[in-house]
């Protein structure tokens, strides 16, 4: 059943149940009714602003009430809606918006989003005198009638546009098909244990894939979504309490910050035990993660799932409370419902189980493709099967594992990073000729982004400074945390700067690398 007519449905037979609480001192929630009921309005302004039953609007704000009315609203319909990072910097906005093209925008009134949008000429919808509040067009809708506007609009027409890193420029920008979500949003109770009577802690950004599938499984299920207005390991441990959450959806860093902090002398010996579900994803969990969570939350089963955006669900591993977590390395679990996962050689024949190969995906889930930036490279597709390139086997049994990412692409913090990206920003600042970015292990992070760079003025830089030039180009995700300039590059025999070997400098501390003082 589509969203919207699940929306109208809980709002109907239980309109005070709360859909969506944001946590802390600043937060707010909002109940079933008043969010079917402002979801319509939304719908109504976007028919009105962009002339037509299809309008796109372009969303901005953080994790607030707000978000839920206007991505419902906007997805309501035939209506469609791109989910911008507010954190984007205005360039990226702007450029973004450039290509997009929507009918409205939704932003706060005084951030580089709404900024953007003005010096393109896009009509914007936020509070006066700036904030993530109400526009007055959205409060003078709420009259309109919900038969109207929550209707369900066509399982083959796009509602969502994402946005995934590309090796360099601009976000890449794919689009989904209603039918894709549906078709996911079936098997949330089989899969990741979600139910009505479910209270989801959602500590991350809902304008991220992670975040916006919860809440919308969330909504589909007339349970509680749980937020905070940015994540917060102390904050995260006093709404798992406060709120009585029975399911935690993070990706592996939140885990081992949740775990970090968790106070031993504690009555409870800081244990969740209300917790019953934990999702992960964004990177698979090492068995120490694994094993300090299964100790967090005992009564918790672990869900892990492998995806990504283009595919979404591929695998799925579940690990009950009290089992063994210890499992074969890269193992990420076995197909998601109505999935098929192909392992294939380079030439394109399909491998026997234990072969190493390039991961192929069949099913109902994939995204319908780029609306720009498909370089050929990071998806593709043959028939009805498609990949991101990513490299593994399958066992006897069918249980995917992973070999490594394609392209060298580094997650960090759940976070996907392009290395390409962030070295092209760092070779447009002054003083840097040529940068190489790379991951390295973190205990905390799960990989850190660490760059090299060389140029006249490398060795005059600081860590300070080159974050700073950095940030006013990049999500604070993709600047670089660990920083060293370099005379004279290590090359392969084709004359390529061999990331090997910086890598093995890094790691024993050569002296041909200049760590950057922080100040």
């Amino acid at each position: 059943m589509p969203l919207s007519a699940r929306l109208l449905e809980h709002a109907r037979s239980r309109p005070e149940r709360e859909a969506l609480v944001v946590a802390g001192e600043r937060g707010g929630s909002i109940g079933y009714g008043e969010l079917a009921r402002r979801a319509v309005a939304v719908s109504a302004v976007l028919r009105e602003v962009s002339g037509r039953r299809d309008g796109l609007l372009a969303v901005g704000v953080g994790n607030s009430p707000l978000f839920a009315e206007l991505f419902a609203g906007a997805t309501a319909g035939r209506g469609r809606c791109a989910v911008l990072d507010p954190a984007w910097p205005r360039a990226q906005a702007e450029e973004v918006l450039r290509r997009l093209r929507p009918d409205a925008v939704a932003a706060d009134g005084a951030g580089a989003i709404a900024e953007a949008a003005r010096a393109l000429g896009v009509p914007v919808l936020s509070a006066p005198g700036g904030g993530d509040g109400r526009d007055p067009r959205l409060e003078e809708a709420l009259g309109a009638a919900p038969e109207d506007e929550l209707v369900p609009g066509p399982g083959e027409a796009p509602f969502l546009v994402g946005f995934t890193s590309g090796t360099s420029g601009p976000p890449k920008a794919f689009h989904r098909t209603r039918g894709s979500w549906r078709a996911s949003l079936r098997h949330g109770g089989e899969v990741f244990g979600a139910h009505a009577d479910d209270r989801t802690l959602v500590p991350g950004p809902l304008s991220h894939g992670l975040g916006l599938y919860a809440l919308t499984e969330a909504l589909y299920e007339g349970a509680c979504c749980i937020t905070l207005p940015g994540f917060d390991a102390d904050a995260a441990r006093r709404a798992l309490t406060g709120h009585r959450a029975t399911r935690l959806v993070v990706v592996p860093t939140m885990l081992r910050g949740l775990a970090d902090g968790a106070p031993d002398d504690a009555p409870d010996r800081g244990v969740f035990t209300d917790v019953e579900c934990v999702v992960s994803s964004g990177a698979r969990l090492d068995p120490s993660t694994m094993r300090r969570s299964m100790s967090l939350f005992p009564r918790a089963h672990v869900r892990e799932y492998y995806g990504a955006s283009e595919l979404s669900f591929v695998t799925v591993r579940h690990t009950p409370p009290g089992a063994d977590p210890a499992a074969e390395p890269g193992a990420v679990g076995h197909p998601f419902p109505g999935v098929d996962v192909q392992v294939r050689a380079d030439d394109g024949t399909p491998l026997p189980p234990g072969r190493t190969g390039t991961v192929f995906v069949r099913g109902p889930l994939a995204s319908s493709g780029y609306l720009w930036g498909d370089d050929g490279r990071a998806f593709r597709t043959d028939g009805a099967w498609a990949t991101v390139g990513d490299l593994g086997r399958l066992s006897e049994d069918g249980e995917l594992h992973l070999a490594g990412r394609s392209g060298g692409m580094v997650i960090t913090g759940g976070h996907n990073v392009y290395p390409g990206e962030v070295e092209e920003a760092l070779a447009g600042l002054e003083g840097v000729d040529e940068a190489v970015v790379l991951g390295l292990p973190d205990g905390y992070l799960g990989q850190v982004l660490a760059a090299v760079v060389s140029g006249p003025g490398a060795e005059g830089l600081t860590q300070a400074r080159l974050r700073a030039d950095c940030a006013a180009l990049l999500p604070r995700y993709k600047v670089p945390r660990r920083l060293w300039a370099v005379r004279e590059w290590p090359l392969t025999r084709s004359g390529k700067v061999s990331r090997a070997v910086l890598e093995d400098w890094i790691a024993h501390g050569d002296a041909r690398l200049v760590p950057l003082p922080d100040a």
